[in-house]
């Protein structure tokens, strides 16, 4: 005498009920899910907050007063690519002493490896010259700073032009 059973479905293995991988995928995906935004949140971390935070606020004011001065002093600058070189014309409304040396800060706004720091030196009167390589691909925020620190120029420009023009743009 065999034994029919009310629940045909009774007699199949645990891995022949389909609610049973419903309910095991839907957890399983969110795992992946959670991992994967992991690796991802890994990869593109953002940079560190500096841990002199406040020292790096305070010196916002004294910031301030130099992109002040430059902007009275009418401080302008042009910068363009010459081979493996950046070459700049500094440029003023106002009859200024010319630095030994000014530094040019070409920061991408959220991928600090792709910043540029470039040393330029005067040759003559108004002209300066530096190694290195003027950015290509797109918006870089440029700081201007003189060797005594007197004057500052910031400004946000496309770097796709082949020709930065920073601050004012007086007459030749």
């Amino acid at each position: 005498m065999s034994h029919v059973s009310s629940h045909p479905d009774a007699e199949k293995p645990w891995y022949r009920h389909p609610f049973l991988w419903l309910a095991i995928l839907l957890p399983a995906s969110a795992v992946v899910a959670g991992l994967v935004t992991l690796y991802i949140a890994i990869i593109n971390a953002d940079d560190p907050v500096v841990d002199e935070w406040y020292k790096e606020g305070k010196s916002i004011n004294r910031s301030a007063e130099q992109e002040q001065l430059a902007e009275r002093l009418g401080i302008g600058l042009e910068l363009s690519q010459v081979g493996a070189s950046v070459q700049a014309r500094l440029l003023s409304n106002a009859s200024i002493p010319m630095p030994a040396s000014i530094t040019v800060a070409l920061r991408h706004p959220t991928l600090a490896d792709r910043d540029v720091i470039i040393e330029l030196v005067n040759l003559d009167d108004n002209h300066y010259r530096g190694d290195g390589m003027l950015p290509e691909d797109g918006r870089r925020n440029v700081t201007v700073t003189s060797a005594g620190g007197h004057w500052r120029l910031y400004q946000t420009v496309m770097t796709d032009k082949g020709v930065l023009q920073l601050g004012e743009a007086p007459a030749s």
